[in-house]
């Protein structure tokens, strides 16, 4: 039966909790969900990031978590926290949680695996993420110390996003725990057959099981993630009853969906918006040109890709946050879409004897919807003003090496990509895509960090003030460019129910097959 377009998006709202006193043993068959694409690998750290690992969050767990409706931070490994010092914050482990292979969570364990993820050698992508640098320590058996370089207030939200993995593995086998995740959570990790599919199995001894607090029940017996970038192919996989959720789909699949019968699309905003980035410092010389970056980033009109292509979302005020986020301001706007004097100011460069480059605009396969068609648009509009273009929808292997790899005087890319920020504050923002360490940062400006560092290190509105101060800095030097802040769309079963928060997190344990 049909519902109305309103009742699908509040879909995942209305699913009622459906832990209840005796928690689910299983007995539901195989979820199995169709993802946009492939994991990068099956290291916890990916886990930070859904759309990088998707449904691993199933395998690996955190010691913090965030309530779906009202995005709180509560507890998941560690039972409760507090911050002891300006640099030094104490967790309180969960007793009895034991990794899959058997071994002991305890405070050194899951000091071995906040080392390794946070590793300056390691360089993982989670870094983007951090903050001051973090390192762990063991206080007592059960007490965990997260140290940062400097104060972060943040700190147990930021750890959130921390999964964590057996200090066996990685002191033992540490190749192994590319491909084999050992966590702690509700499912075990079966099967990873790369370019198909990866599994798990329900864990009879999950500590879930039995507590109070936990954060869902198992009523899947097996879980099964496979991945299609075409969110049609996905769709169609709902309707065949091939598989229960299909990630990311279309308004237009969405749409019919809501006129179908035996199928629902979910709608929910997210904590994910969409960005653009050019190359800046150390790239081709006349990128660093503040004439240049505001051609392109006025010769791009960004409210009609917004409404035309990118379809399930929402406007974003010229900054890629939105107004809840610590550090919004409320005084600039999306950049105008100005052709004529963005094609002056070419003709402007060339008459000094500029050399404009090619700009090589490129998305991931299956990283959102209709991104093949944004990049296309967004060329043909740069090609308007007189900066040529070179288009590409790349695989990831193709994709994730050139835009983690800062810039050298031959290149001039831009990329379109989805970017979460689940922290909802800027400090975050910046640290992730704007200093000169940062993994995915193409701008450095050693002034810009270190006033970041000082805006990270306050509370209150004294933060949001300082933090403010930069985004109109950010903004006025076209530093990224936001499409908008995504609404993401799943086709389910009719009466399926899941409860999920902004960070989107594929949870078993938070679905439920209608009666």
């Amino acid at each position: 039966m049909a519902r109305s377009p309103w009742t699908k998006m509040l879909g995942a709202a209305f699913a009622v909790c459906f832990y209840g006193s005796a928690h689910a043993a299983g007995g539901g068959g195989e979820l199995v969900v169709v993802a946009n694409q492939e994991p990068q690998s099956m290291q916890a750290q990916v886990t930070y990031k859904e759309i990088n690992g998707v449904g691993l969050r199933n395998v690996i767990e955190n010691l913090t978590r965030l309530d779906p409706a009202t995005n709180e931070v509560l507890p998941m490994l560690a039972l409760s926290w507090e911050q002891v010092e300006p640099t030094s914050w104490h967790f309180k482990l969960r007793e009895g949680v034991k990794f899959h292979d058997g071994t002991d969570l305890d405070a050194e364990a899951a000091a071995v695996s906040i080392n390794w993820l946070y590793s300056d050698e390691n360089n993982f992508s989670i870094r983007e993420m951090m903050g001051p640098q973090i390192t762990a320590e063991a206080v007592d058996d059960m007490t965990l110390a997260i140290n940062t370089e400097s104060p972060d207030p943040l700190l147990p939200r930021r750890i959130y996003l921390a999964g964590l993995t057996s200090a066996k593995q990685i002191l033992e086998n540490p190749a192994d725990h590319d491909v084999h995740p050992i966590g702690t959570g509700p499912y075990i990790f079966d099967e990873w057959k790369q370019g198909q599919y990866w599994t798990a199995k329900a864990n009879p001894d999950w500590w879930g099981n039995d507590a109070e607090d936990t954060y869902g029940d198992i009523h899947f017996d097996s879980l099964r993630v496979i991945w299609r970038p075409e969110p049609a192919v996905r769709s169609a996989m709902v309707e065949s009853g091939e598989a229960q959720v299909a990630m990311f789909l279309t308004k237009e699949e969405c749409d019919r969906f809501n006129e179908a019968s035996g199928v629902d699309c979910i709608v929910k905003g997210s904590d994910t918006f969409l960005s653009v980035r050019l190359d800046y410092h150390g790239a081709q010389p006349v990128l660093e040109d503040l004439r240049f970056r505001e051609a392109v980033f006025t010769g791009i009109d960004w409210e009609g890709i917004r409404i035309n292509l990118m379809g399930l979302g929402e406007p974003l005020a010229g900054q890629l946050l939105p107004s809840a986020a610590t550090g919004f301001h409320d005084g600039i706007s999306q950049y105008a879409y100005d052709p004529v004097k963005a094609k002056a100011l070419i003709e402007e460069l060339k008459g000094e004897g500029q050399d404009i480059p090619t700009i090589h605009i490129a998305t991931r396969l299956g990283s959102t919807p209709r991104n093949g068609e944004m990049i296309e648009a967004m060329g043909a509009m740069l090609n308007g003003i007189g900066v040529p273009t070179t288009v590409a929808v790349e695989e990831p292997g193709v994709f994730n090496p050139w835009v983690t790899t800062k810039p050298d005087p031959a290149r001039s890319g831009m990329w379109l990509h989805p970017q979460g920020n689940p922290l909802m504050d800027y400090a975050a923002q910046f640290s992730a895509h704007y200093l000169c360490g940062s993994i995915i940062s193409v701008f450095c400006d050693p002034d810009f960090d270190a006033r970041v560092a000082a805006a990270g290190a306050l509370v209150g509105d004294e933060r949001h003030q300082a933090l403010r101060e930069l985004v109109k800095e950010g903004h006025d030097r076209y530093i990224m460019g936001a499409v908008g802040l995504l609404q993401r769309a799943y086709g389910v079963p009719e009466g399926y129910e899941w409860d999920f928060g902004l960070d989107h997190r594929i949870l078993a344990v938070n679905m439920k097959p209608k009666d």
